[in-house]
């Protein structure tokens, strides 16, 4: 069983696009999302600064509830979808997605075989897409490549030196990806690397 990010442009007509302008950061759980031809219907949890405010304010297709201060309940009424269906058609699990700027950072749970039909799929409907993380589901404490070679990369630049000879923001922008994901996948590395050390 595999394990993926894969990173999408965020299309103007998301609804994910209002509610970003409502929330400045926000982490979504899928609990439950339904294909329906091309539109898609979803039980979202979301974690937000002020989940109150945040149901006042959601766009029209979305209906919400307050779970607690920073938890709400998002039911993702029937909403035009270019991407979601492409990934559940192909057989993979939704499991989180993320904003970051201009894109859309899916989490998915899928078998060899689904990869690969995700893999077509999303060539021929020409969706942008760059995969951030790969790995095993039962293999989570190892290093993955892409990690490995982030790590690499870091270390030789400078970034690891005292004093830096290379920023977190600059060393992202030589590899062509957000400060945040890069953060993210070093810091995933470093985790895996040490508790690998202090075993």
């Amino acid at each position: 069983m595999l394990k993926i990010e894969i990173k999408t442009p965020l299309m103007a007509e998301c609804a994910l696009v209002g509610i970003k302008e409502l929330a400045k950061s926000f982490e979504i759980s899928v609990e439950t999302l339904a294909n329906l031809d091309d539109s898609v219907k979803a039980i979202l949890e979301m974690k937000v600064e002020n989940a109150e405010n945040l149901i006042q304010k959601l766009p029209e297709l979305c209906i919400g509830f307050k779970i607690s201060k920073t938890t709400a309940k998002v039911l993702l009424k029937e909403h035009p979808c270019l991407i979601a269906p492409v990934f559940l058609r192909s057989g993979a699990l939704i499991t989180k997605m993320r904003v970051e700027d201009s894109e859309l950072i899916w989490s998915i749970v899928c078998d060899d075989e689904s990869f690969l039909k995700l893999m077509e799929a999303l060539e021929s409907a020409e969706i942008e897409y760059e995969i951030i993380y790969k790995g095993r589901l039962e293999s989570e404490d190892t290093i993955t490549l892409r990690e490995e070679e982030i790590l690499k990369i870091a270390l030789q630049k400078g970034f690891f030196d005292y004093p830096r000879k290379i920023r977190l923001e600059e060393l992202a922008k030589q590899l062509g990806m957000a400060p945040s994901t890069l953060s993210e996948i070093m810091r995933r590395g470093q985790k895996k690397i040490l508790q690998k050390f202090f075993e």
